[in-house]
């Protein structure tokens, strides 16, 4: 089984912004996320973190969850990674390194597909 995870950067590949805030994302973002998540099992943590309407798509397993959520299992278990591309450039915040676990499919305006290496 593929596992395809998602996430929010800005130009400057950063997760977290500004104190703890997520950065801007495009209005089709949300449904990206929905689309993904709908069906599958997330940790607890990861659970946690959705919005609520996204919740009510998903189960919660105490084992591996087939869509991840947190960084951590964003970093580790997703094979194929679609990254939704903010407009926003921060020169403080966390960055997501991207080139260490995987590696670039194409790229486009909003998003970009990478696989695991």
């Amino acid at each position: 089984m593929t596992i395809v995870g998602t996430i929010l950067l800005t130009a400057d590949r950063q997760y977290v912004i500004d104190e703890g805030r997520l950065p801007v994302r495009g209005s089709w973002d949300k449904e990206l996320l929905t689309t993904l998540a709908k069906g599958n099992t997330v940790s607890q943590k990861g659970y946690d973190m959705l919005p609520p309407s996204i919740r009510k798509l998903v189960t919660t397993t105490t084992g591996e969850p087939s869509f991840p959520v947190t960084i951590p299992e964003i970093d580790s278990l997703s094979d194929l990674l679609i990254v939704s591309h903010s407009y926003e450039i921060s020169p403080v915040g966390k960055e997501f390194d991207l080139d260490r676990s995987f590696e670039l499919l194409t790229v486009g305006k909003k998003t970009s597909l990478w696989k695991r290496k």
